[in-house]
């Protein structure tokens, strides 16, 4: 199964959700000291310890080629206190899917889950 390293975008709520409801290795990149740090660093650190980075900056790791790289954009989660629980419903899925994922980018489904934090916008 996929281990996460959530950027710092996105709430640290969410590895809390994937480890405590759905079972997964996540940690938030301020669990691990990288608030702040730069992208190399974040990317570095997954690398290390092959974790799959979760990021909405795609042009800050386009460079970025052999680590697993989850590209979620924030507009396309609700906004607030809804954000965590729906990102971790949305990496848990894509976990399920690929099992195996290969290097470099992915582009989770964000759309396939949004029923269960309420109704499209």
């Amino acid at each position: 199964m996929t281990a996460f390293l959530i950027d710092e975008m996105f709430p640290s709520a969410a590895a809390a959700l994937l480890r405590e409801k759905y079972c997964h290795d996540a940690l938030h990149v301020c669990e691990v000291g990288l608030q702040a740090a730069d992208d190399a660093q974040v990317a570095a650190a997954a690398r290390a310890a092959g974790r799959a980075v979760v990021t909405e900056n795609v042009v800050d790791y386009s460079t970025e080629r052999d680590v697993v790289l989850l590209f979620v954009l924030k507009k396309n989660l609700p906004a607030g206190g809804g954000q965590a629980a729906a990102l971790a419903t949305v990496l848990d899925r894509w976990a399920q899917d690929h099992p195996d994922p290969y290097l470099g980018p992915h582009w989770p489904h964000v759309y396939n889950v949004e029923p269960l934090w309420g109704s499209p916008r």
